[in-house]
């Protein structure tokens, strides 16, 4: 394990790394999750183990173990402390919201998402706003007849991530 680092952040899971002016991720042990090949890293609020990292300008969301949680990229990444572990997401001008696993729950499509009172109010690109309380966040099904989407809930029930030695590639 090396011991000498431009700059080491503790926090519960992991530990953020800083070498040649790149970023990586180890867990407490020393073991790398993320390699220090990124140009910004941090955890999500989640509590699972999530980290964000962005490599070439995009954000990508990690497991603790370094795998990529979906294929897609972003351009921002906003973590929403205190909603249920959930982050906001934006590719071009379009906003959405991510789950507490990485998965999309609100698709890209709004022109904003931002806190409003004890829930999301979301503005669409017809000057529409619609809102949602924080408490039926966590009742996707009820949710998603409102705004149009399929539900991901069970994908989150079995929402287990594999360590690197379990996963198969695929290229």
């Amino acid at each position: 394990m090396k011991t000498k680092y431009q700059y080491i952040g503790i926090l519960p899971k992991t530990i953020r790394i800083k070498e040649n002016d790149f970023w990586g991720v180890n867990d407490h042990d020393g073991n790398e999750i993320l390699p220090s090949t990124f140009i910004e890293v941090f955890t999500l609020s989640s509590g699972y183990g999530l980290i964000a990292a962005r490599e070439s300008g995009l954000w990508g969301i990690y497991d603790f173990y370094g795998n990529l949680v979906n294929s897609e990229k972003y351009d921002f990444i906003y973590p929403f402390y205190g909603m249920f572990g959930m982050s906001k997401v934006k590719t071009g001008n379009k906003w959405g919201l991510l789950n507490r696993y990485g998965h999309k729950i609100i698709p890209l499509k709004y022109r904003e998402i931002k806190k409003f009172g004890k829930g999301l109010a979301l503005y669409g690109f017809d000057n529409s706003v619609e809102f949602i309380p924080k408490y039926d966040l966590v009742n996707l099904p009820e949710i998603h007849p409102i705004l149009g989407i399929k539900s991901s809930i069970e994908l989150d029930k079995k929402f287990i991530p594999k360590k690197k030695s379990e996963r198969t590639r695929t290229l």
